[in-house]
């Protein structure tokens, strides 16, 4: 997914939490692809409502005994919130409070622009480390019973979701820039998906990647 299809699917994106390192640490990472519009200390939503926020990125801070209460409130006011957790025991209730999605906050960030424009279309997003534990994974997942992806496309698939244009998804995989072109074109006509933003999107509804 190319930054700029992220940054359309996301909007807007206000980082909040108490801990200025986290926040710069996730604004770093998301400013290549997504529109940082703010990185505040923990707020009330209201007093969000000035930067129009699509998506926040809520730190809940480094107790794993968090007060979810901030999330349900963001997610009251209509706010799609996800949250920057400690452990794995919080994620659960932090989806149950209305996250949309959860990540570890010490975990590597580089799936969290994809994620968030998961999030903002309206896809339950979660980390890898917190997937197994929150929904077990499918067996086989596929598109169909006469068109599962190949080996290859779901490799191609991962580097998608990762960003990755077609040039560097074809450094990565030790093949031919036109041949990577035409397995994301597979990939985009097995998923009936018009871009690779949709894609992701889709793959990741039906469990072929994890955001």
């Amino acid at each position: 997914m190319r930054p700029g299809a992220i940054r359309q699917a996301t909007g807007t994106v206000v980082i909040v939490g108490d801990d200025a390192r986290v926040r710069d640490s996730v604004a770093a990472s998301l400013s290549p692809s997504v529109n940082v519009a703010a990185t505040v200390p923990t707020s009330p939503p209201e007093a969000l409502e000035r930067f129009a926020a699509d998506v926040v990125v809520w730190d809940l801070g480094p107790s794993t005994q968090a007060d979810t209460a901030p999330v349900r409130a963001a997610a009251d006011a209509g706010l799609v919130v996800v949250a920057l957790i400690a452990s794995e025991e919080q994620a659960a209730a932090v989806l149950a409070a209305g996250a949309a999605g959860v990540h570890l906050r010490d975990a590597a960030h580089e799936h969290l622009p994809v994620a968030l424009a998961a999030a903002a279309e309206g896809l339950i997003v979660l980390d890898d480390a917190l997937r197994a534990r929150v929904a077990p994974r499918r067996a086989t997942p596929e598109i169909g019973p006469n068109e599962p992806l190949t080996p290859r496309e779901r490799e191609v698939l991962g580097l998608l979701a990762l960003g990755r244009s077609n040039r560097d998804i074809a450094l990565a995989l030790g093949i031919a820039e036109r041949t990577a072109k035409f397995h994301v074109n597979a990939i985009l006509n097995t998923l009936d998906a018009e871009g690779r933003t949709e894609a992701v999107v889709r793959a990741a509804r039906i469990g072929l990647v994890v955001l």
